[in-house]
């Protein structure tokens, strides 16, 4: 599996970083049970960022999957980097490419993460970030839902 940090998946789930300043623990765990969720990131000229605050991740274990929204087009460079932990994460995907994760951060996160799409276009990068919680079941945090 590969290493991703929990910083992503919080972020990712709760949406922007002002979202992310008025979140907590209580915040973090209803992400978790509710599964995960898109989010979306501006891209300009094949290329696009995001920097989130530092976040409390409490040491909390998570794992899923993140994966490039089927109806894109090319190949998506990943890289990521907890500038708080060791976490880093550098992946190339496809559209519709799980990528699996986990995590075990310290008491907080800041991510820094850069997107880089093979077409030196515009677009929105439509991604989804799957969390595996404690009564899953037979749920795949790699299979995106729609809600």
């Amino acid at each position: 599996m590969r290493t991703l940090f929990v910083a992503t998946a919080l972020v990712f789930a709760f949406g922007s970083s002002s979202d992310v300043e008025a979140q907590n623990i209580g915040d973090l765990l209803r992400s978790i049970q509710q599964g995960g969720g898109w989010v979306s990131i501006p891209i300009e000229a094949g290329k696009g960022n995001f920097s989130s605050i530092a976040i409390p991740t409490m040491g909390i274990q998570l794992s899923g999957c993140v994966q490039v929204w089927n109806g894109h087009s090319g190949r998506w460079d990943i890289t990521a980097q907890d500038n708080l932990g060791e976490g880093r994460l550098d992946v190339s995907a496809a559209p519709g490419e799980p990528v699996p994760f986990t995590y075990a951060p310290g008491a907080r996160s800041q991510l820094d993460v850069a997107f880089r799409w093979s077409e030196p276009r515009d677009t929105t990068l439509m991604l989804w970030v799957g969390l595996d919680g404690p009564a899953d079941g037979d749920r795949d945090s790699c299979q995106p839902t729609t809600g």
